[in-house]
């Protein structure tokens, strides 16, 4: 399993505030389509996800944004799965320029079924995880907790 990921992005002038700033809320749909290319390259696809009643929500969300990124800068986001349990993942993001690290992230994502009850995720999707970053925890217990297992 890949557990990381770099994806270019080239702002544009839309995604940007009155100052010319990319928009903090911006990154956040950079960090999205950071996580489903990785999720795409460990061979799944979030689509068939929830075409099967699988859904990630996010749970917990923070970020520093460290400097300003501007109009028609390239930046590069990877993202980095941190720990899996069978009820969460949890991604780290760093967002560089010319090698300058501009914005560092976390974020936490529940599996919910289409009742937005925390469920289990799919065994093909557990197993992919590397073992280093799958948590020790009892699955019965998480299938009864919150997202934080």
């Amino acid at each position: 399993m890949a557990d990381s990921l770099s994806v270019d992005f080239r702002v544009r002038y839309a995604e940007t505030d009155a100052m010319g700033y990319l928009h903090h809320a911006k990154y956040w749909e950079y960090f999205e389509d950071a996580r489903t290319e990785l999720l795409k390259k460990n061979g799944f696809r979030y689509r068939n996800l929830e075409a099967e009643g699988v859904f990630f929500v996010v749970y917990k969300a923070a970020c520093l944004y460290l400097k300003p990124i501007r109009y028609d800068d390239l930046v590069t986001v990877t993202v980095t799965v941190e720990r899996v349990t069978r009820t969460r993942v949890d991604h780290g993001y760093i967002v560089t320029r010319d090698g300058e690290t501009m914005c560092e992230a976390t974020s936490t994502l529940a599996c919910v079924g289409r009742d937005g009850r925390p469920q289990l995720m799919p065994d093909s999707l557990w197993l992919c995880a590397a073992p280093e970053h799958r948590a020790s925890r009892s699955a019965g217990r998480l299938a009864k907790s919150g997202p934080d297992g």
